[in-house]
């Protein structure tokens, strides 16, 4: 007789339930408001466009970060913990080795990208 499996949710409902797409979203509205708001700073008081381009570059940097603590832990009224894999389990104990690799290529990422916008900003 085969074993019944209990059929994965879909990336989009893993999104859903993790709240990724909150914190999205959020971070798109507020990061759009930091970019209007430094724009008006800037014209009004004679910056220089070097600090637009770090506040941008800030923000670009700032957003694989947020969606992956997004990912990774949610806020409860207990305080932040780690979101657990299965939707009705609860939170796990530490980390397991297969988060090691993900952690490392996002890091590299936000590395990289880094450099591109000191190099871009020629610092």
């Amino acid at each position: 007789m085969p074993r019944s499996e209990v059929p994965q949710p879909g990336m989009w409902q893993q999104l859903r339930r993790r709240r990724v797409t909150r914190t999205v979203l959020s971070y798109a509205c507020v990061g759009f408001a930091v970019l209007e708001a430094m724009a008006f700073v800037i014209s009004r008081h004679g910056l220089a466009d070097s600090v637009g381009r770090v506040v941008m570059g800030t923000l670009v940097l700032g957003f694989p970060l947020a969606v992956v603590l997004a990912w990774t832990y949610d806020l409860t009224p207990k305080g932040i913990v780690r979101t657990p894999d299965d939707e009705g389990a609860e939170a796990p104990g530490p980390p397991k080795a297969r988060m090691r690799r993900p952690a490392w290529l996002v890091l590299c990422a936000c590395a990289l990208a880094l450099g591109l916008v000191l190099r871009s900003l020629r610092l």
